[in-house]
Parts: structure tokens; sequence; C-alpha cells
């Protein structure tokens, strides 16, 4: 039975600061969204291959997002009982532990600059995937840490001196909105650093020798389910913050896959793929072990995961390219474009699970005198299915998959959702949340405050709609061989032409 009877007119405040929008969601005890308010974030390119956003906007947004909530909501800070935070990973953000003021910019997971250093470092690469799970990848954040330390002129320095800290976005967030300034993270921030032995649960000092990384930057590690601190909402009005967490992971959670066995895809500006392992961690194959969640000091259960680098991010750039303004319109020219053998893989910053290429690149293969806009609409949702297929095909080696829950921005196409049960041969289910992410940090924060209890989040875990695989419908199993030898082409390509460069 739900347990809110005592906590009328006690809300949660879930902070979702994402990659694409940062987002602050009002639930209330009975799992339901009361108000959100939603603030685009802004990405710099400043090379090719970098991807950088501004530490101070982050944080601009997440502030604005609280206080329009709030007023959306029409309810006093007062009613808001405590709050949480999930943000997207591997994102590196370096800064003053006085001042606050960062060193440079936020470099963000999709940032591809660190390939040179995962090169010369490849000897190391059995010992950091036994400890961390994680793959040797510009992906995560050990890479990203090393290059500012040896890039910005005095970081390094000022780092030994331990006047420096590192933090994902929920450290830098915690940091600036609580007034004591604490350095925290949890287990799954840092279980996709490539510093952390996800088996001990602590900072490697193996690790931290091979990147060259002081311990002192590091913050502090506690469980996903954790009194981390304290965040001003209004005047003189201030919530505990319960809970940390990675935003896949709180997906993971908020869709109440909290045991051994279930699969969660989100589609966002990437497609992640997870599977809870429970307390054993699997050989990863071509994938990722991680820390799926931690709520009771050091134990905690594990993940599987795949990480498709393109998948919302290669439907806006078809649809910006092809000057298409509305998502229904551009769902409606793939659905009624006949399947082709004609590809596109939208490796713009290499290739994720399983063939985690840096070198990749994009490419469209297959092109005839009859295609056309309608040909190119496909080919980018097909393009997310199949890498998502490839995942999948990997995740089962491990642990059959009869069904997996599915939320982000792309789980609202039909066309796609359907066409992944076509593909993969497993019934997909659609959260009734649009919020799930939010939903996972808002009930482990509401877990820690009394208000439910894990059981409580099955119930209100409510799916809207089923996609049962329908044989023959997109004629998207006979081509995966294809789409997988478009793939072959697109890969080692920077390499390639490289090589290529030195001879002529």
């Amino acid at each position: 039975m739900l347990r809110w009877l005592y906590t009328v007119n006690k809300y949660i405040l879930s902070i979702d600061a994402g990659t694409t929008n940062s987002k602050a969601v009002i639930f209330d005890t009975e799992g339901n969204v009361v108000s959100k308010y939603t603030v685009r974030m802004q990405s710099k390119y400043p090379r090719e291959g970098w991807v950088e956003q501004d530490p101070y906007y982050i944080l601009s947004a997440v502030k604005t997002s609280i206080s329009k909530a709030l007023k959306s909501a029409g309810m006093p800070p007062w009613e808001i009982q405590c709050a949480g935070i999930t943000n997207q990973r591997e994102t590196t953000i370096i800064w003053d532990r006085k001042t606050g003021i960062p060193v440079y910019n936020a470099i963000v997971w999709q940032d591809r600059r660190t390939e040179a250093i995962m090169k010369a470092l490849s000897d190391y690469s059995p010992d950091i995937s036994k400890k961390t799970g994680l793959r040797l990848d510009p992906y995560f954040s050990a890479g990203k840490i090393k290059w500012i330390l040896d890039n910005v002129e005095g970081a390094r320095e000022r780092a030994m001196n331990g006047d420096l800290v590192f933090g994902t976005v929920d450290s830098w967030i915690l940091f600036n909105l609580d007034g004591s300034h604490p350095c925290y993270t949890d287990y799954t921030n840092a279980s996709r650093t490539m510093l952390f032995d996800i088996r001990k649960l602590e900072w490697d000092s193996g690790l931290l020798s091979i990147f060259g990384i002081p311990d002192v930057l590091l913050p502090d590690v506690f469980p996903s389910l954790n009194e981390f601190g304290s965040i001003s909402i209004g005047r003189n009005k201030e919530i505990p913050v319960y809970s940390i967490i990675g935003d896949q992971q709180s997906a993971l959670f908020g869709h109440s896959s909290t045991s051994s066995g279930m699969a969660k895809i989100t589609y966002g500006t990437g497609s992640f793929a997870m599977l809870n392992t429970g307390t054993d961690i699997p050989k990863s194959g071509a994938l990722i072990n991680t820390v799926a969640f931690g709520l009771h000091g050091r134990k905690v259960n594990y993940a599987l995961e795949g990480s498709v680098f393109s998948a919302g991010f290669a439907i806006d750039w078809v649809k910006n390219l092809l000057h298409v303004r509305s998502f229904a319109r551009f769902e409606e020219m793939a659905e009624t474009a006949r399947p082709q053998n004609s590809f596109m893989v939208p490796a713009f910053s290499g290739m994720g699970s399983p063939y985690w290429d840096p070198d990749a690149r994009g490419l469209i293969i297959g092109l005839s005198g009859s295609s056309g806009r309608r040909d190119f609409a496909r080919m980018a949702y097909e393009s997310v299915a199949f890498q998502t297929e490839d995942v999948l095909r990997e995740m089962e080696k491990a642990s059959q998959i009869r069904a997996a829950r599915v939320d982000g921005g792309l789980s609202i196409s039909n066309f796609l959702m359907q066409l992944q049960a076509d593909l993969s041969g497993i019934k997909i289910m659609k959260t009734g949340s649009p919020e799930i992410t939010a939903a996972g940090a808002a009930y482990i924060a509401g877990i820690a405050a009394g208000i439910w209890e894990i059981d409580d989040i099955q119930v209100m875990a409510r799916i809207e709609k089923e996609y049962i695989p329908e044989d023959g419908k997109n004629n998207a199993l006979e081509r995966y061989p294809l789409w997988r030898e478009a793939v072959t082409r697109s890969l080692k390509w920077v390499d390639s032409n490289q090589k290529q460069q030195n001879i002529i």
C-alpha cells in the first residue's frame, strides 16, 4: 500500500540536467508530474570532434527551471519536501574549491579530443577494464580530466596543491546550490570516470597513476541514496538533497527495473540500453559494466550497458538538413518511404557499443537516382533502430531479453518503436510517464524521505503502450546484415584517411 496519507501537500523536486535539455520536475506523492519546466541547453563545437558547454549556463538553466517549475505549479517552496539530482554522465568540469570558478568549459561526454590519450594508454586497457568495467575510450571522464590538467595553464599545479576539484554535472550543481559547497558525487557517476573500482567502490590509486591525476582533485563518493546536503529554492527555504544518480541509471530505476534481468532503452541525444544484472558483474563482451544504483551502504546493483552516441542527434541532423520543422511531419515522411537497401551510419563522433571506434565517421550508402527526402527521413530512424539492435544482440549474450521498457524523446515515435520491436523480436513497452529519468531520482529521494518504499515504485511505473513484433512488416531483419556491412565501411575512417594522406 502506498504511504502518502501523512504527506499531504508534500512534493519532490527532481533536477534533470541533461545534454540537450535541463529540467526541473515536481512530483506528488503518487508519482505524478505536478509541474515541470525545460531549458534548452547550448553546446559549443570549437573544433572537429570537440563538444563543450558553459558551466555557468548549466547552472543558470538549473536555477531557471526550478524557479519556473515552482511558479507554474503555483505552490510555495515550503511544500517541497526533498530533492534529487540526475545528470548527463561523463561530462567533465574542474573548478576552484574556494572561488567556484571553472578553469575550463565543461567537456561533454560526446567529445572525442582525447583519442590520442586513449591510444597512448592502450597497454593499460585490460587493467582498466577489469577494475572499472569500461572500455578505454574518450567517452569517459578520465581522459578529459587529464586533457584539462595538461592543457590549461597552471591547472596541474593547482590540482596537485588541492586548490581544484573535479566533478561531473551533479557535483557542479550541488557545489553551487548548497551554501557549504560540498564536493560529492554518487557511485553511478563515479563509475563513469574510468578512475573508480566498481567492486571496491572507491577511487583507485593505480588508475589515478595511469592518467596522472592527483587524488585530492576528486569528490567524495556515496550511494545514490544519501544525505548529500541541501539547496535553496526560496527565501529562507532549504530542502535536503537525498539522491544523486546518473541519467541512464535514473531511467532504469524510474522504470522500476530494480531487480536482475530487467532492461530499459532510453532514446535521447544518444540511445542507451541497460540491463540490471543484480549483484553480479557478468562478462561484458563488447558492452560495459557499470553501477546501476546503490541505496544502502556498500550494497549495489550492477548493470550491463550499451551506448549509442547518435540517436536523437541523428534525427535532428537530418531534419535540419531537409529543413523540416515538424517532428510529426518528419515521422510521416519516414513511415511512408519504401524500405530500401540504403543506410545512414551516423558516426558523427565515432561509434559506441559494440564497435568502440573513435575513428569511425558518418556515411550514407546505397543511394539511387530515385532516392528522395522521404528516404533520408527513413534512413535516420532506421539508423537509431539498427544501432540499438547492435547493442541488444550483445546484451542477449549475457541474458535473454523478452521485453524492454523505453523512454526518452524519440519514444513518442510510433514508427520507431514498432520498427525496433520488429527488428529485435521483443516486446517494446512505452512508459506512461513522460519524465522517467527525472522520476528515478525523485523515487530514490522519496524513499529516503520515508514517502515510499521500493515496492511502491512498481505500482507507479505504469505502461502506456506496448509494441508487439510483426514479422516482415518493415523488412528490417532481412536488411540487418547489410546494415552491418555499411557500418564496417565507416570504421577506421580517420585513421585510414590519415594513412592515405601520408602516402600522397
